[in-house]
């Protein structure tokens, strides 16, 4: 005999609560990202289908569960450009403080980073 369906979280076996319950878990922790707004808005969507056949004795149930978190946030940061005699181009970060200097909490700034980037294969050729 047929097992009738009285609840949510009797539908395919509890599939849907699972599901809806992997979402949560996704949800809370991209709430606790330190990466992302934290007043950025998330969603829990679940859609349920149904599709009865002709005679209408059965139908067919599709169930989905998915969440919309919030992306991470842009980052940004300033650096110093430059390019020497042979076409090598060199970036630094600009950093709050002098490198070298102690900051209130005794913390010595660290040098930048620098990337240095080779000539591009165009100006290699000439």
């Amino acid at each position: 005999m047929p097992r009738q369906i009285k609840q949510l979280d009797e539908l395919m076996d509890g599939a849907l609560t699972e599901r809806f319950n992997m979402e949560m878990e996704r949800v809370l922790r991209n709430v606790f990202d330190p990466n992302t707004d934290p007043k950025a808005k998330r969603q829990i969507i679940i859609t349920i289908e149904i599709q009865p056949n002709e005679r209408r004795d059965a139908a067919g149930f599709t169930m989905d569960v998915k969440s919309k978190i919030a992306p991470p946030i842009k980052m940004s940061q300033t650096c110093f450009l430059f390019q020497d005699d042979e076409g090598n181009v060199t970036a630094t970060e600009i950093t709050k403080q002098v490198p070298g200097q102690i900051d209130m909490d005794g913390q010595e700034q660290p040098m930048p980073r620098v990337v240095e980037f080779g000539k591009s294969k165009k100006e290699q050729a000439n």
